[in-house]
């Protein structure tokens, strides 16, 4: 019995050391579709012949996208291999005078739905790391104006852990409402990789959070920055993220600061007229008005 054969490896990036999150996902694919002889190939019917061929390009395609995409790789990995996942979007780097950079790859509201990458695993994280400075992707300007709901979910619940705890945080993020309806964009990236450099400087220990999607477009530019990529052990993450010794609360104002973000939302909604941003203002009000209830359910510390 002959086969027909199809192979195909996939690597993001080939020969790049320490490469960390872009290059963990190896995809490895041998497709084995097995016929009598190559002459009952030849004499398949044409139509069978043209399905066979459609499906085997619709896959090499699939296979392409998602080996070439970071979000839609990591969206994957996320879902079959969470405890894998948070360790690829986990990368440090050092520069020449020892100061030490921790990226770290959230994953905004899934982290009420995942218990292996969880809101407790980033309080874990700040725990354990004890850093100087907490860099979180909410925008400098919005926590200035005392906005610490902010940003995804999981920025104020660290930002707010981070400052009962002492510990400095500054807001990294750059987005603005724009009439071609695009938030992320190399602008986008590139204005909030300078805020972070802007703040680096004088903090030893730094903890940057953000969507995990940025975490490759963040790699690279800290590569290009002179910043090199230090080994980083899954026992030393798996160290950093070890729960055992948590307790689950909300911190001190988180349902202040969501309640504010929500009120600072609608006033935003009264006047936006486009609707594409009036439909992502209600669904984002929407979603904070039921996460207040997950709050209330699991309560917050005290002062």
């Amino acid at each position: 019995m002959s086969r027909f054969v199809l192979s195909f490896r996939g690597t993001n990036r080939a020969n790049v050391r320490n490469a960390g999150y872009p290059n963990v996902l190896r995809l490895d694919i041998h497709i084995e579709m097995s016929i009598v002889n190559e002459r009952d190939f030849v004499v398949m019917p044409k139509l069978r012949r043209i399905i066979l061929f459609v499906v085997s390009g619709l896959l090499i395609a699939g296979i392409l996208l998602v080996a070439f995409n970071a979000e839609l790789r990591g969206g994957l990995l996320l879902i079959f291999a969470p405890q894998y996942f948070r360790e690829a979007v986990f990368l440090r780097f050092a520069d020449n005078t020892g100061q030490e950079v921790y990226l770290l790859g959230t994953i905004h509201s899934n982290h009420l739905t995942t218990k292996d990458y969880s809101l407790l695993h980033l309080q874990a994280v700040l725990e354990h790391l004890e850093p100087d400075l907490l860099l979180v992707e909410s925008r400098p300007k919005e926590l200035a104006r005392d906005n610490w709901g902010d940003g995804p979910i999981e920025m104020p619940f660290a930002s707010l852990t981070a400052r009962a705890k002492g510990i400095e945080v500054q807001g990294m993020d750059w987005w603005v409402m724009t009439d071609n309806h695009q938030i992320n964009s190399d602008e986008r990236e590139n204005r909030m990789f300078q805020n972070i450099l802007t703040s680096l400087p004088g903090y030893h220990t730094v903890l940057i959070l953000t969507g995990f999607s940025h975490v490759e477009g963040f790699q690279r530019r800290f590569l290009a920055s002179g910043y090199r990529q230090i080994a980083f052990s899954s026992a030393e993450k798996q160290v950093l993220f070890d729960t055992s010794d948590q307790t689950f609360i909300f911190p001190y104002g988180m349902t202040h600061y969501i309640e504010k973000r929500i009120e600072i939302d609608q006033l935003i909604l009264q006047s936006e007229t486009d609707s594409f941003w009036r439909d992502r203002i209600a669904n984002v009000i929407a979603f904070r008005q039921e996460f207040l209830k997950t709050i209330a359910m699991v309560g917050e510390r005290q002062p």
